[in-house]
């Protein structure tokens, strides 16, 4: 995992882990809070991830070529430090889990609804297992080849414009108010994690401070717009009654496309979406070994083991009727651990008197 990269693989590796699962929930999830306006809350969502991804680049300035597991021992110490690092490492086997299992639940209910869930898991997981244990250079050309499946899904999505599209749903611009546009961008900002790996991946680029904040902010850009595009589809392509109960909207509006090519658009879709969603479980598996290993051969072992606690853990949610108990303490976890947490060590690096500072900022 000591592999140096380069800027566009840091920007696949990121974009990779943020577009999965989450995407295709989301309008209906927002919707129902921002109306018309659930377009603007994904934007909103997208300037706080801005925030919290300059407080990361600030931080990472401070402690250069240092992950978040070497800046947490730096900072609070060597037994609070790997305390914190024990505890990050069960929050990234606790997210991987939690998107296997929905993963899951989404292929069983779409494609394999015979198919037993500790079956869809074993393929998920071992491929992920699999790819993680190769080096970060191997993951991200691997990231980057896989890349081509977005424009393929952006151009199926425009077969959706060649129906009748209802622009009324959204007018006029802001009819929600601010509070539930606001209430809707919390919503958009827990669909849009996985950005936090630039706190582990970022060590492995060799560029200046200036380059990497450029990486970041021309990432979250592409992210944010993507996320906005379909949910901006899904409003003009269903009536707000209709959005509000149906689970998987995105996937809906390919499953009314029909052509003499092609039929049942939605299950090609989601064919493809499985790349990018066992993308994500890979860069945790990823993270999750670098939390608290420094050696490869430790590296191996951790993401082999991590591997089996994440296929235990999504076994376990798949039995339960729903997630909502899990998915609402995974939300208040997220909060404390990619927000509040790395605020506050970076505060705290200012009480350090020995920092060293790389590049002009």
């Amino acid at each position: 995992m000591n592999a140096t990269i380069s800027r566009s693989h840091l920007f696949f590796l990121i974009i990779k882990t943020q577009i999965g699962i989450g995407l295709l929930s989301l309008p209906s999830k927002i919707q129902s809070t921002a109306k018309g306006d659930a377009w603007i809350s994904v934007l909103i969502a997208g300037l706080a991830i801005q925030f919290i991804l300059l407080v990361y680049w600030r931080l990472l300035v401070k402690f250069p070529n240092q992950t978040l597991r070497d800046i947490t021992i730096r900072v609070l110490g060597r037994y609070l430090g790997k305390a914190l690092n024990f505890i990050y490492f069960v929050f990234f086997i606790a997210i991987a889990g939690y998107a296997s299992a929905l993963y899951t639940q989404l292929i069983k209910t779409w494609m394999l609804s015979l198919t037993p869930s500790w079956v869809i898991l074993l393929l998920i997981i071992g491929t992920s297992v699999y790819l993680a244990l190769e080096s970060l250079s191997i993951i991200a050309r691997f990231f980057i080849l896989t890349a081509v499946l977005f424009i393929f899904l952006f151009l199926i999505s425009l077969l959706n414009f060649t129906n009748d599209v209802q622009l009324s749903n959204i007018l006029p611009v802001g009819q929600s108010g601010v509070k539930h546009i606001l209430l809707g961008s919390e919503k958009t900002f827990f669909s849009m994690l996985g950005f936090e790996v630039v706190l582990f991946f970022s060590a492995h680029v060799q560029q200046t401070p200036k380059g990497l904040l450029r990486v970041y902010t021309i990432t979250n850009c592409f992210v944010t717009l993507f996320y906005t595009y379909f949910v901006f589809l899904c409003l003009v392509g269903f009536s707000p009654k209709a959005l509000e109960q149906v689970n998987e909207p995105v996937l809906f509006i390919f499953k009314g496309l029909t052509y003499q090519l092609f039929d049942r658009l939605d299950l090609i879709f989601l064919t493809v979406w499985i790349v990018p969603m066992t993308a994500t479980i890979v860069s945790y598996l990823c993270i999750a070994g670098k939390s608290l290993t420094t050696t490869q051969s430790s590296y191996r072992m951790m993401v082999g083991s991590s591997g089996l606690l994440i296929f235990l853990l999504a076994w376990y949610l798949t039995t339960l009727e729903n997630f909502d108990a899990f998915s609402k303490w995974l939300e208040y976890s997220y909060f404390i651990m990619i927000t509040l947490i790395p605020i506050v060590l970076w505060l705290l690096s200012f009480l350090l008197k020995h920092t060293k500072k790389v590049g002009a900022i």
